[in-house]
């Protein structure tokens, strides 16, 4: 009789842990089924409203714009870096520190270095026909506050 006790014993630790893992799944399955689902259907009709997460004007428009041929407009930083720069700032440098404030505002944006004789640095900001700029590294707070200005005014305000 001890064996079948123990025996019963241990067949229902086993029932009450495949039951916790049952129950378990089935948890994540009710869970997780909203939104797989809808994210497959927005997938399979390319509905962009639907998809969960990150729903943005700027994302609407990229999904919008081979449909009717209209474009947001995106902030074209351009950097004339001089030849003989002898500063401590490098162009990845410059990059990383533009790209840091610009992708708090928005994900339009981009980049264009080219050498240029001298030893200056200047960049310009580039929203649609409207140029601000040249700014020096130091300066270039007040370009990037025009230039999301510029953006906002052309795009609309984001939601």
């Amino acid at each position: 009789m001890p064996d079948r006790l123990t025996g019963d014993a241990s067949d229902e630790a086993k029932m009450d842990k495949k039951g916790g893992i049952i129950r378990a799944v089935l948890i994540i399955l009710v869970l997780a089924t909203p939104a797989v689902s809808i994210s497959i259907f927005s997938s399979y009709y390319d509905v962009p409203y639907l998809k969960p997460l990150g729903l943005t004007k700027e994302n609407l428009a990229a999904a919008e714009m081979g449909r009717n041929g209209r474009d947001f407009a995106r902030i074209d930083v351009q950097v004339g870096w001089g030849r003989d720069w002898a500063g401590t700032m490098t162009q990845a440098r410059l990059r990383q520190v533009l790209a840091a404030t610009l992708e708090q505002q928005t994900d339009f944006y981009h980049f264009e270095f080219e050498d240029k004789p001298g030893r200056q640095i200047d960049v310009t900001f580039i929203v649609g026909p409207n140029s601000y700029g040249p700014f020096a590294p130091g300066g270039m707070v007040a370009g990037i506050k025009s230039a999301l200005i510029a953006l906002r005014m052309t795009n609309g305000p984001e939601s």
